[in-house]
């Protein structure tokens, strides 16, 4: 008796990993329709010098899109070819940030300028798969939007082939289930971009431009999802090539444990000014230093309305065990 139910439980569990495998195999190429974005690229130098702000002072597209043999550039901030190839090495597997130059055989020269606006709004690539939720700017606004592809449009092309990504088995079944839709924007985004020192505008640079709930919460490395209270911290953020790990710390009001609240705006935005400290920090220090005062303003103001968390995720930079 108790060898037929091992040989039926065994048989039920077989027909459903199968099943399993089946469902994860059929779900890796999804596609998906969503709306084109009214986009048109422009050539008013102002719309693109606003564009060169959000992609290299706001969002750093740099970090991950630059030519990642000029790490030293990147990090000074200079202008390299947004050309790709940083690799996110996780669990789910090996993912490589992709060439946004205007070449038309390795980058976005083919693509169209509403494909590449609702890439960046809905979570769809060109060819209608989902993107990986890596790039969290579905709330820019239409202006934005208008300003990050005139300047994508207005750059050099450069010739490089970025490699496909790899999924290891854990990622397929991420990417057939938790992963399988597109993420689009949690509301309507502004039509206008906001400006000034306001909480509306520090609201839009940290949530939708800066990104900075990224890497100031505590996600699941294996899904993405956040789960840890919003700019309350995070830990075991990243490891730099020597080893050290980084935690960024609680940007909350909290008055013993969050940023904004150990420092007044003045001593904010001189923070800012003082660009880089830890060498290896992975905060864009070179090009958050470059913010407007308003900017900076504007992003200290709104921190203060965000609900305080009492988190401390202790010191930023843990250095590698000899």
């Amino acid at each position: 008796m108790l060898k037929k139910i091992l040989v039926t439980l065994g048989v039920i569990l077989g027909v459903a990993l199968a099943a399993l495998a089946v469902v994860v195999a059929t779900r890796q190429h999804l596609t998906f329709d969503a709306p084109y974005p009214d986009v048109s690229a422009s050539a008013d130098t102002t719309v693109i010098a606003r564009g060169r702000y959000v992609v290299r002072d706001l969002a750093n597209c740099a970090n991950c899109h630059g030519d990642q043999s000029r790490k030293t550039t990147i990090a000074e901030s200079r202008d390299v070819p947004l050309s790709g190839g940083f690799v996110f090495d996780i669990p789910p597997g090996k993912f490589y940030a992709r060439n946004i130059t205007p070449d038309s055989l390795s980058g976005l020269g083919a693509v169209s300028d509403g494909a590449i606006a609702r890439a960046l709004r809905y979570g769809v690539g060109h060819d209608g798969r989902a993107l990986l939720p890596f790039m969290e700017m579905q709330g820019l606004s239409d202006e934005d939007l208008v300003a990050v592809v005139s300047y994508l449009r207005s750059q050099t092309p450069v010739r490089n082939v970025v490699p496909m990504h790899t999924y290891s088995l854990l990622g397929k079944v991420v990417r057939a289930t938790v992963l399988s839709k597109p993420v689009g924007p949690r509301e309507t985004p502004p039509v206008a971009t906001p400006h000034g020192a306001t909480v509306e505008n520090g609201r839009y640079l940290v949530e939708s431009v800066a990104l900075c709930g990224s890497c100031h919460t505590q996600r699941n490395m294996m899904t993405g999802a956040f789960t840890g209270p919003h700019l309350g911290g995070a830990t075991g953020f990243e490891k730099d090539s020597t080893g050290h790990s980084w935690s960024p710390p609680n940007i909350t009001s909290d008055p013993t444990t969050g940023r904004a609240g150990m420092m007044n705006e003045d001593g904010f935005v001189a923070r800012f000014r003082a660009g880089r400290i830890f060498a290896h920090s992975p905060m864009p220090w070179e090009g958050f230093r470059n913010l407007s005062d308003d900017d900076l303003r504007a992003i200290y103001r709104y921190l203060k309305t965000v609900p305080p968390v009492h988190q401390d995720v202790g010191p930023p930079e843990v250095m590698a065990k000899k």
